[in-house]
């Protein structure tokens, strides 16, 4: 029984390191927001948010520290808001865990 716990333990364990999503943390991200959307800068690329609400409050070129998660598909506010047809070159969408200035 003991073998069987630290068993279902140690693939909880491993399960969960697998599946978590990397987190990447930048010194000096721009805010960049244009008719396209709103997006963060990183190393000269462009990373575009999808929960708006966080960055909600930091205008456009304002430099902050934050802590973001890459996404496959966005499933936040941003598609809840319209954009015109320009192009905007990104590296995909983000999720901002934590943001400051």
């Amino acid at each position: 029984m003991k073998n069987r716990n630290l068993l279902f333990l140690a693939i909880l364990v491993l399960t969960t390191v697998l599946t978590s999503c990397k987190k990447e943390t930048c010194q000096s991200v721009t805010v960049v927001q244009d008719c396209t959307g709103t997006y963060l800068r990183c190393d000269g690329k462009d990373y575009q948010v999808c929960n708006l609400e966080k960055v909600f409050s930091f205008a456009d070129g304002a430099v902050v520290t934050a802590t973001f998660k890459k996404l496959s598909v966005c499933k936040g506010s941003a598609n809840d808001v319209f954009v015109c047809l320009m192009l905007h070159p990104s590296e995909g969408w983000v999720e901002v865990c934590e943001i400051a200035q």
